[in-house]
């Protein structure tokens, strides 16, 4: 791809940290990405997509400083249809669906990253509605407000990783397949990304296609190598985690994002839904994830789903050599797969 600037469209309000190619060029170009190359297929030149600001309704930050513009967000978002349904070993599951009245481009399901909820997606989600598509979303379990598998509810922990795809499947085969969608798609974000592709992987037709932003398919080294030393099924936290405690950062000290008044809304939205918040890993969650990335190259000939995954030039959270080796082993199997490292 000759033209970097057509395809730096990943969000920010998924960043786990600050990842400076993602910043840059805000949040309008970001929903663009995700709407334009799942309506198109995977493997089709992103030079052909073209570029029109408004064509997706998207919000920008000029939006976002009109407080009748802000207020209509979360008008939206309080307008979709919430509940929750029993995951694996009885952990409850929160989700919420927001489906087109008619005329929909297609349906598309959300796996999250860690510690992310469903309210920390409503500029999203409200983009994604405007332009047209079905979105469901769920909380993973032991983040959001979905159920806890520990009694410190800051930690995050998991029982089995193979929960999260169970879930993710029980959401889809209850919620999403019953509304008979002519196209789904799936969309996913750091730890999502590592659920998702378990996911397509075990369940290779559900899904038209997949967008993986960052993806968590990895580690840099050594982190892995350590936890597997100090792992313990004990619920504690892993060196360097602690209690939520995003709201003591001041936003130039902050490591999620670069837009100021998205940083402010994500903290304003965990402020009024404390239940959402969630602070840092437990050793065994590191410890899950790392033997689930082993999972995921050991099956990648069973992804029959066409996808595309971005990953960012200074990432700091996943191992971006992880995306690389994804793509690569992939096409090697004859897979329709495209990776791009956006420049900053």
């Amino acid at each position: 791809m000759n033209n970097m600037k057509s395809i730096m469209f990943i969000t920010k309000i998924f960043s786990k940290t600050k990842r400076t190619v993602i910043m840059r060029h805000l949040y309008k170009l970001t929903k663009l990405i995700f709407v334009a190359i799942l309506l198109t297929s995977c493997s089709a030149k992103l030079q052909k997509i073209s570029h029109h600001d408004n064509e997706y309704n998207l919000t920008i930050e000029n939006n976002l400083q009109d407080s009748i513009y802000s207020n209509k967000i979360d008008d939206f978002y309080s307008s979709g249809t919430e509940g929750t349904f029993v995951g694996k070993e009885n952990i409850n599951i929160y989700y919420k669906i927001f489906l087109q009245k008619s005329d929909e481009k297609g349906a598309i399901i959300i796996s999250s990253g860690r510690t992310e909820a469903a309210v920390k997606y409503k500029e999203l989600l409200y983009d994604l509605y405007n332009s047209g598509y079905s979105i469901y979303i769920n909380d993973h379990r032991g983040q959001g407000l979905s159920g806890r598998m520990v009694t410190d509810h800051d930690l995050g922990y998991i029982d089995d990783f193979q929960y999260y795809i169970d879930d993710l499947k029980m959401f889809y085969d209850n919620y999403v397949a019953d509304n008979k969608h002519k196209k789904i798609f799936l969309l996913s974000h750091s730890m999502g990304g590592a659920i998702a592709a378990t996911y397509l992987e075990q369940h290779p037709h559900d899904f038209l296609a997949a967008a993986f932003s960052s993806p968590m398919l990895g580690f840099d080294f050594p982190d892995c190598a350590v936890i597997s030393i100090i792992e313990s099924k004990e619920p504690k936290y892993a060196p360097g985690q602690t209690i939520y405690m995003d709201d003591s950062v001041e936003f130039t000290d902050n490591h999620l994002t670069f837009s100021e008044i998205r940083y402010n809304r994500m903290l304003a939205a965990f402020n009024k839904t404390t239940k959402a918040r969630l602070g840092g890993a437990s050793s065994h969650w590191v410890y899950k994830s790392c033997k689930q990335f082993k999972v995921i190259f050991s099956n990648l000939d069973k992804i029959e789903t066409p996808l595309i995954l971005f990953s960012a030039e200074d990432e700091k959270i996943v191992a971006t050599s992880a995306h690389t080796k994804f793509i690569e082993e992939l096409k090697s199997l004859n897979k329709s797969a495209e990776g791009y490292q956006v420049k900053h």
